[in-house]
């Protein structure tokens, strides 16, 4: 494997945390429930509240909304360079095309979908575009992972990784079920919290499995000398 491939991932991760800092530091202000708070609220803003080119206050928020749309862009390229290169080491390992093909085409539509989520914002004129492309990214990125999952237990690698993407796994699904049954965030600051938290921490989960898979790539590489 190609380190420099791998080891971009790192500074695609970064990149993302950054940018969506910057973001949400410049951030006008207002939530769904609340229009007229100032500022970032980490616990009842939502982060595609960044890509909207107004803010819920009525300002513009032109920066805030490119800064987050080149975060998305960036670590979704980041982690297909990354897939790609793993993909060639997973194809010595596991020679089910089926399941080859399964894995990368899902994570592929997963990673393109996550863009468009970026690219229709959540603003009034492009909400249900923007929520098609939300529910499509992170059902297919669970597809991906059980499958990833499958393939990582039958050809034995690494527990680091069996382990970190049965927890992602089930993270994951916990966060497709709050988001499709918990409660309205239109509702009430209460149900805005549920949702947006639930949020921030499949965000958080999906960075931190992306640096543990980068990790563990890296050690395969040296332990089979690719």
């Amino acid at each position: 494997m190609s380190n420099i491939s791998i080891k971009q991932g790192y500074i695609g991760i970064l990149l993302f945390v950054i940018l969506n800092f910057i973001s949400m530091v410049v951030y006008p202000g207002g939530t769904i429930i609340e229009p007229d708070t100032k500022g970032y609220s980490f616990f009842y803003n939502f982060l595609s509240n960044l890509g909207e080119w107004t803010a819920k206050n009525g300002e513009d928020n032109t920066v805030s909304a490119y800064l987050f749309n080149s975060s998305m862009l960036i670590l979704a390229l980041s982690y297909f360079l990354f897939y790609v290169t793993f993909l060639r080491f997973q194809l010595k390992f596991n020679r089910n095309k089926i399941l080859n093909f399964l894995s990368f085409s899902t994570i592929l539509i997963s990673l393109i979908s996550f863009v468009l989520v970026a690219v229709f914002s959540a603003d009034n004129s492009t909400f249900d575009i923007h929520v098609f492309f939300v529910k499509v990214a992170f059902r297919f990125l669970l597809i991906h992972c059980f499958i990833q999952l499958f393939i990582v237990y039958k050809s034995k690698l690494s527990k680091i990784m069996l382990v970190s993407s049965s927890l992602f796994c089930i993270i994951l699904l916990l966060f497709i079920i709050v988001m499709e049954y918990g409660p309205n965030p239109f509702l009430d600051n209460q149900s805005l919290f549920i949702q947006v938290f639930s949020q921030k921490m499949i965000v958080i989960s999906i960075l931190i499995y992306f640096f543990v898979q980068l990790t563990e790539s890296i050690s395969l590489s040296k332990k089979f000398n690719l």
